[in-house]
């Protein structure tokens, strides 16, 4: 799950940054961000009960893999094709979405996979990790940003999220 984080919403900054150096406008660079985070405000009311009907394992593993192929999917269309504002403005809302659903799921599986007697530690690790990685990755896609291609980073989430559904799959509910 943290493999999801490092990948998944670290992007908003570099594609942000993409479109700033294609179009040289702050509001269209804004605009991506604000895609990123818009699913996070609406559809979390709506979401929650769907995900409560479903088993959280399959939610998180399924999404991961749907976001490991999307990404790869952006990183081909990104090498073959010039840019286009519009592709990268779906990309953001589909990917932030996915990440709503893949939140929801993971906090609601989460007491599932913590050991009797350890829930206030693997809370307190949970919610130390995950601001963490958040504020570290932002700066390393960003680098990374200026030092490869985006189709690259887009390979490389698209690599690291396969990697999350690997490791997912192998988690057992205690």
């Amino acid at each position: 799950t943290v493999l999801s984080v490092i990948g998944g919403e670290a992007m908003n900054l570099p594609i942000s940054l993409l479109v700033f150096d294609k179009t040289k406008s702050t509001f269209m660079a804004a605009l991506i961000m604000v895609c990123g985070m818009l699913p996070d405000i609406i559809l979390p009311i709506f979401i929650a009960p769907v995900i409560d009907k479903g088993t959280k394992k399959k939610w998180i593993v399924g999404l991961d893999a749907l976001m490991a192929v999307i990404y790869l999917i952006m990183g081909i269309y990104v090498l073959n094709n010039d840019f286009a504002y519009g592709a990268y403005i779906v990309f953001t809302l589909v990917i932030g979405t996915i990440s709503v659903f893949y939140r929801l799921a993971y906090e609601a599986w989460f007491p599932d996979i913590i050991p009797v007697g350890f829930e206030q530690k693997g809370y307190a690790i949970s919610g130390t990790i995950y601001p963490l990685i958040t504020i570290v990755m932002s700066p390393v896609a960003t680098f990374l940003y200026e030092k490869t291609s985006i189709s690259n980073l887009f390979f490389l989430v698209s690599v690291i999220s396969f990697l999350s559904v690997l490791v997912e799959s192998l988690i057992r509910e205690i």
